[in-house]
């Protein structure tokens, strides 16, 4: 076959069936695009994540100390051969009163190029002069301060000894690479517990003896891409050597202090010492004037000069009297000042990594999240691609059988007729296969992104194309399509040309099961008998459409549900699991005065209606071959409160369980991950890395974090030694509005006792926030399969048609109207959309259970439930797509030309 007939004869087969050529192209889009658009996403989030911290020059680690940092600190780290950059810098939390926030204030380097966690400027300049200040860009969000406003520092604190200026205008907002959420700013020890956001001011501006903390690089992070494994490797070893280098420096910093310290005291005990001379040396002349006084009384002297005599030792007395006080009050000041740096502690050193930046982790746990997904839907999306090619493929080389067959006879080779077949397959799969990519790789991103965009400051870096996904997407494409033809191809290929070349003989038809079944066959009518001996004379196209249409519906089902089950988790955690409204957390160095006066202090607000002490503590669980999970141990020390403040239940049966002493209680998907259930061993590790025994009494339903529930009793058993009542449940009479947790906050941080105060509202707004992010997604997989949905079913429908196309003109021959002649075919439609409906809702639930596995991160657990009106949509979609389909077949059977499709093919 010559070339230039082969391209006339392909061309001519593309326009003459050009609904089965784009059909195929546009499966194979979808499934492409999908594919690749998803599968983009999480790496173009990491990418840009990555980008924006390279530019901005994010700190690896941050060193901070109980006592500050020294300029010997800093020199240790420049000296470092494997540190990078070095930056010191002073950071401080003030609880603005008058406008009732918590601002953390950062300083900026005079060298602001070689600045580490370099700011964005959104709007407006950094500062330069002493009187300037650039406030974090989420103020403005808030609609608090704009350029060119004052602000002033509340003058009630201590700014005095810390800031030269108490006012200052804004010449900016910024964002800073440290937060790269939006809403969050972390928490602190001062005013309600969180910082509501931050302010950058010139570092001249700050009155402070040491650095509050140092940032670093390391040289072999720099070579790592953020989130990856070769950064986290490259972290751990560097974090490792800076610990090193910190070892000894507590005790030196320690005997440094003290040294400096040993100065004034000593010099004091020389004032005292000098003191206590001179008092002597007065009291020696006091007696010496009474002694003369009474010399002075025997000789008579006269009452003038007694007089004036006993006023002066009146007065010595008096000045002497006043010297021991103060003497004494200077000996007990200088006892306690030993006695204070005798129990002074060596300080200690703290290794912060990005990792302790709100939204870092939380990011990356949303990258992974959609890249969970794009391993699970596209397969099927390519499954059904491949089933529906399959048909398209057989159905266009069943009318093709006398072409082939004439070209065997002439002596074409079976290569050279498979040629077509082959290039019209590899075009539809290659035309999709490049839009797809393209639309893929550019739309998808950008659409998920954005939507994530209300939570984190990130910018995006543009396009980019994955050789890889676009290897992968393509190599499936073409397996699809090509495979196909090649295997419908196969079996015309080594027919005889004289088999080929006669129409094939229609399938012989015979008695269905359901003629058995004479008391229901006798009341069907006419239409209702050839409907059904049609479908199952046709078994191939039934199960087909019903599979095809089973697919789609999952799809559909599987998208709704991932929106049920990621909706469902907020809900469920924070209101039917946890009924408790805040978390108090002790200072683990408060006094017994300040437990006193804290107590007194709860009894004085209103809202409080119970509490709940319990001891919180931070282990590990690990086991070979999965990943170590962090869990909280919750010690409560009255069980008998805690069903006021939390249920624990079976998930699936809706058993109430009891905290008691034959165990303890895990939640679910820590069960999960470890494979454990009631009545087995879960080994922890403490922060002494010494590994714990823990017997599971019940598995409870939990949705959010690990957590690990134990009775006093049974933790000391289990732990040789009584837990350590270090923070509070607080159950609220009614939940609090935003302003009434800030001032709860406020004033429970008053208190020496309480180092953090946290309400739910806060993780629950921020869990709800993400999971309306993730939402989009789950639109973006709902449109998807709709779109998909469409297109097999049209498909499918136009390959039914086209089978059947000298029946149907037949029958309109016979006299049967547009309407009966397309409800011919739509009544088959119905019973097959609605068994593919009922097949899909299965299949959609199957299909759901198997992405939740596969999208939950391993903090997190969601509900595996479907609403039932989720299951409604879905099914309405899908009887709609038909509908639509069958209109534009209704379409397409008004304009069959009955004398070409009855002409005879012999």
């Amino acid at each position: 076959m010559k070339k230039t007939s082969l391209y006339k004869s392909i061309w001519r087969e593309i326009f003459a069936s050009k609904a089965r050529f784009f059909s195929i192209m546009g499966i194979i889009l979808l499934g492409v695009c999908f594919y690749a658009g998803i599968k983009a996403t999480g790496p173009n989030m990491l990418k840009s994540a990555d980008h924006y911290f390279s530019e901005k020059k994010l700190m690896d680690q941050q060193v901070i100390s109980t006592m500050g940092i020294t300029d010997e600190d800093v020199t240790l780290l420049e000296q470092a051969n494997f540190i990078k950059e070095v930056v010191p810098g002073y950071s401080v939390d003030l609880n603005m009163s008058e406008t009732n926030r918590v601002v953390r204030f950062f300083s900026l380097p005079q060298l602001q190029s070689d600045d580490l966690n370099q700011y964005e400027v959104v709007s407006g300049r950094l500062p330069n002069k002493p009187n300037e200040i650039a406030l974090d860009n989420l103020a403005f969000l808030l609609g608090e301060y704009k350029l060119g406003e004052s602000f002033e520092i509340n003058k009630k604190s201590d700014t005095k000894e810390i800031f030269e200026v108490g006012q200052y205008k804004v010449v900016g907002f910024v964002n800073s690479p440290l937060y790269v959420e939006n809403m969050s700013r972390g928490n602190t020890q001062v005013g309600k517990g969180s910082i509501d956001y931050f302010a950058v001011l010139p570092e001249t501006e700050f009155n402070i003896e040491t650095y509050t903390s140092v940032s670093m690089r390391f040289k072999e992070t720099d070579k790592a891409t953020a989130y990856s494994k070769q950064y986290d490797h490259a972290l751990t070893n560097s974090t490792k050597e800076v610990e090193k280098l910190f070892s000894k420096r507590g005790k030196e910093r320690l005997a440094s202090i003290k040294e400096e310290a040993k100065k004034p005291l000593d010099k004091a005990k020389l004032e005292l010492t000098d003191g206590q001379i001179k008092l002597a040396k007065a009291k020696k002349e006091l007696r010496e004037g009474e002694k003369a006084l009474g010399v002075a009384e025997k000789q008579g002297i006269p009452d003038v000069a007694l007089t004036e005599m006993t006023k002066k030792i009146a007065i010595g007395k008096s000045q002497i009297e006043k010297e021991e006080r103060t003497l004494r009050t200077a000996e007990v000041s200088l006892s306690e000042k030993e006695q204070e740096l005798t129990k002074l502690k060596a300080p200690k050193y703290f290794y912060l990594t990005r990792d302790d930046n709100p939204g870092y982790t939380e990011y990356q746990e949303n990258a992974k999240r959609i890249s969970s997904i794009a391993t699970v839907f596209p397969v099927f999306f390519f499954m059904i691609a491949a089933l529906v090619s399959l048909t398209t493929m057989t159905r266009m080389v069943e009318e093709k059988r006398s072409e082939i067959g004439t070209l065997k006879a002439l002596g074409y080779r079976n290569w050279e007729i498979s040629l077509k077949y082959i290039i019209y397959a590899t075009m539809a799969s290659l035309l999709g296969a490049i839009l797809g990519l393209v639309i893929g790789f550019n739309v998808f991103p950008k659409v998920i992104i954005d939507a994530y965009g209300a939570l984190y400051n990130l910018p995006q870096i543009g396009t980019i194309y994955y050789w890889n996904y676009s290897m992968q997407s393509v190599s499936v494409a073409l397996m699809c399509t090509l495979l196909s033809a090649l295997v419908v191809l196969r079996y015309d290929l080594f027919s005889t040309p004289a088999s080929l070349m006669r129409p094939k003989a229609p399938k012989a038809g015979k008695r269905i099961l359901l003629e058995r079944v004479t008391f229901i066959w006798r009341r069907f009518d006419f239409n209702q008998k050839v409907t059904a001996r049609n479908l199952f004379r046709y078994k191939q196209r039934m199960f087909m459409t019903i599979f095809g249409i089973a697919g789609c519906m999952a799809l559909i089902i599987t998208g709704f549900g991932l929106r049920d089950s990621i909706s469902d988790v907020v809900e469920l955690q924070f209101n039917k699991l946890w009924h408790y409204q805040g978390v108090v957390t002790y200072n683990e160095n408060s006094s017994k005065t300040e437990e006193d006066e804290y107590q007194k202090l709860v009894k004085t607000i209103p809202e409080i209606k119970q509490r709940l002490i319990l001891s919180q503590q931070a282990m590990e669980v690990k086991k070979e071959n999965v990943a170590t999970q962090k869990v909280t141990v919750n010690v409560p020390n009255d069980t008998s409160k805690l069903p006021d403040f939390m249920l624990f239940n079976n998930r699936q049966t809706g058993e109430v369980y009891q905290l008691d002493e034959t165990g303890a209680i895990v939640n679910e998907k820590l069960a999960k991950l470890f494979k454990v259930k009631a009545g087995d061993y879960l080994q922890v590790s403490g922060s002494d890395n010494q590994l714990y025994d823990i017997k599971i009494a019940h598995v409870v339903e939990n949705y959010a974090m690990h957590f690990i529930y134990m009775t006093p009793a049974y933790y000391q058993k289990v732990m040789k030694e009584a837990p350590t009542f270090n923070s509070e449940l607080l159950l609220l009479k009614e939940q609090p509005t935003q302003k009434r947790e800030d001032d709860l906050s406020e004033k429970l941080m008053a208190a020496g006792k309480i180092a953090n105060v946290t309400f739910l509202s806060q993780t629950s707004s921020a869990m709800d926030d993400t999971i309306s992010s993730l939402n989009v997604v789950v639109w973006v997989l709902i449109t998807s399969a709709a779109a998909l949905a469409f297109i097999v079913l049209y498909n499918l429908t136009n390959i039914n048609i086209s089978e059947r196309i000298r029946e149907l003109s037949t029958i309109k021959v016979l006299g049967f109207y547009n309407k009966e002649v397309t409800m011919y075919v739509y009544r088959e439609n119905n019973i097959l959309t609605v068994l593919g409906i009922l097949v899909g809702c299965g299949v959609g639930k199957l299909l759901h259970g198997f992405v939740l596995e596969t999208a939950e991160v391993d903090m997190l657990m969601f509900s595996p439930t479907i609403h039932g009106v989720s299951y409604l949509y879905s099914a309405l979609l899908t009887a709609l797509f038909s509908l639509l389909v069958m209109i534009a077949m209704h379409q397409k059977l008004k304009k069959v030309d009955m004398i070409e499709a009855l002409k005879s093919n012999e």
